[in-house]
């Protein structure tokens, strides 16, 4: 059995080399991310971290990959507004922040709850690039009370790393996010959010 696996090993690696390579580095440097991130590391190591797993995208990075659309759950970012540490801790969200994307109708949603109370954003997206969407949004709702986004809030979002069950994403004003995919990943990011959250 050994022989034969070693055989199969070697044939992958014969065949497509770098592929092999760094699809063996990813789960590594995306596991050191996942832990700096829980131990409330400083942002400068985190964003160190982060361009390591980025350096491992192999061009999966882009609007047509099937792995993008679906539910996604954010447990960092570099934006103290989005992730609410700005707000005192009652009305902070004690679950991460929700974005679904769905590139197919050009819509995205990001939800979060408060108080038991679900606050939504919604937005219209555009290819721009082949990995970035312009984003326009369209209208928040904060519980049942909806009210139309301006025309001048808008915004662009690249995808700068894709896999089965991450996500890294950077925003038009310099701001990075890590997502988790919420289909399968929901525990793991309840538990990264929570452990992120005491180091605010």
């Amino acid at each position: 059995m050994a022989p034969l696996l070693a055989l199969i090993v070697a044939a992958i690696l014969l065949i497509n080399p770098v592929d092999a390579f760094v699809g063996a580095l990813r789960q590594p440097a995306k596991a050191n991310l996942l832990d700096l991130v829980k131990s409330g590391a400083s942002e400068d190591k985190i964003i160190t971290a982060l361009k390591g797993v980025e350096r491992l995208s192999l061009g999966d990075a882009k609007l047509s990959s099937p792995l993008l659309p679906g539910n996604w759950l954010m447990v960092w970012t570099t934006s103290d507004s989005i992730a609410g540490k700005s707000r005192a801790p009652l009305f902070q969200t004690p679950t991460p922040p929700e974005q679904l994307i769905d590139i197919e109708n050009g819509r995205a949603l990001n939800v979060e709850k408060v108080l038991g109370i679900v606050n939504s954003v919604q937005a219209d997206i555009t290819p721009a690039t082949k990995n970035k969407v312009s984003v326009q949004f369209k209208k928040f709702k904060v519980g049942p009370v909806g009210f139309n986004a301006p025309e001048s809030f808008k915004g662009e979002l690249s995808v700068t790393y894709l896999d089965d069950d991450m996500r890294i994403s950077r925003g038009d004003k310099g701001n990075a996010f890590i997502l988790l995919r919420e289909s399968n990943s929901r525990d793991e990011a309840n538990e990264i959010w929570k452990e992120w959250r005491k180091s605010w």
